[in-house]
């Protein structure tokens, strides 16, 4: 499978965006120390841009309401710059368990790990994030899982409203 990249001078001027174009894969470096790569949280901010502070200094992702609310590591508090970016979550409201954003149609997952044994060093204990390609979600924190197949199941979320929200797999 080919994938397209481009680097983040080029994400942050273009504000369409294709999925599969977006990632240089090379330049995601994940460490035993950091295992939230710092371009993803650069893409976090170019794409979905907090109304106040940046998601690299972000403890903690809540639902309130029907908003995204981000704690920061200062105890200030923000949401998105675009509330209208966040569609879903998993988990209940004030520990979920993932974030979906949506940017030009195309989501944007946050994952959380919240056990005690996690080794993650992210403040807000985010585990991944993936991008929606055409067929298949590309993972900015684990090169490992960089390219997920698309035999991957439907998923399942709860839209803002309460409802279901649902991505195909």
């Amino acid at each position: 499978m080919d994938i397209s990249t481009i680097n983040t001078t080029q994400v942050n001027q273009n504000s369409n965006f294709t999925a599969a174009a977006l990632v240089d894969v090379n330049a995601v470096n994940v460490t035993k120390q950091d295992t939230t790569a710092p371009c993803a949280k650069a893409f976090l901010d170019a794409k979905f841009p907090l109304a106040n502070g940046s998601h690299k200094n972000a403890c903690s992702y809540v639902v309130y309401y029907q908003q995204l609310l981000v704690f920061m590591a200062d105890g200030s508090q923000t949401g998105l710059k675009l509330p209208k970016q966040f569609v879903a979550l998993n988990g209940h409201k004030s520990e979920p368990t993932a974030i979906l954003l949506r940017d030009n149609g195309v989501h944007v997952e946050l994952s959380f790990e919240r056990s005690k044994d996690n080794l993650n060093q992210d403040l807000a204990k985010i585990n991944d994030i993936r991008l929606e390609g055409h067929e298949y979600w590309i993972s900015l924190i684990d090169i490992e899982r960089t390219v997920v197949a698309s035999s991957m199941q439907e998923q399942v979320f709860t839209a803002k409203d309460g409802s279901d929200y649902i991505l195909k797999g």
